[in-house]
């Protein structure tokens, strides 16, 4: 009997969730040991025999460490998109005035902060219910399965593709 479109799609998934896993698997092992260069190449010629193009594209992702320069290169940009939607919002103030109050936990920076942090898992929650009746929002993640973990972060990409899409920042 022929497959349907669900199971081949589901099998698909699997196949993939498979590769990721056993590339992220490869990678915490290259990461744990200390190996040389040259033992390094070798040991990629050999993957190279058992990966195809995508598998050794998934293993070079793994493998790129964030280093502490670009953590903070995406903490300055996080502050000063937070610091310029908060100016929009309040236009009489100053982004000295802004730095001022987020180092003082009771400010209004920090309650303007609380509140939109709030509405944001108030409408992921929302989101999630409208999209999968009957299950449960998954509200800590560490709770959750390497399956289920994957789906949640495939939804949660494919939300943010589509609202990216058509809202767009007020000007």
């Amino acid at each position: 009997m022929p497959l349907t479109n669900a199971e081949k799609q589901a099998r698909w998934r699997e196949k993939h969730v498979r590769q990721r896993r056993s590339a992220q698997r490869v990678a915490n092992l290259l990461v744990k040991r200390s190996l040389s260069d040259d033992d390094v190449a070798d040991l990629a010629v050999e993957l190279r025999e058992h990966l195809n193009s995508y598998g050794v594209a998934l293993l070079r992702r793994m493998l790129n460490q964030v280093t502490s320069a670009d953590m903070e290169a995406v903490t300055r940009d996080h502050h000063r998109i937070e610091r310029d939607q908060w100016l929009r919002e309040n236009p009489r103030r100053t982004a000295a005035e802004f730095d001022r109050l987020l180092r003082n936990t009771s400010s209004s920076v920090w309650a303007w902060r609380r509140t939109r942090s709030e509405a944001a898992t108030a409408a992921e929650r929302a989101a999630w219910e409208r999209d999968h009746p009957g299950r449960p929002w998954p509200e800590h993640l560490c709770g959750l399965s390497d399956r289920e973990y994957t789906d949640y972060v495939r939804w949660l990409r494919g939300r943010s593709r589509t609202r990216n899409r058509t809202w767009r920042t007020p000007r």
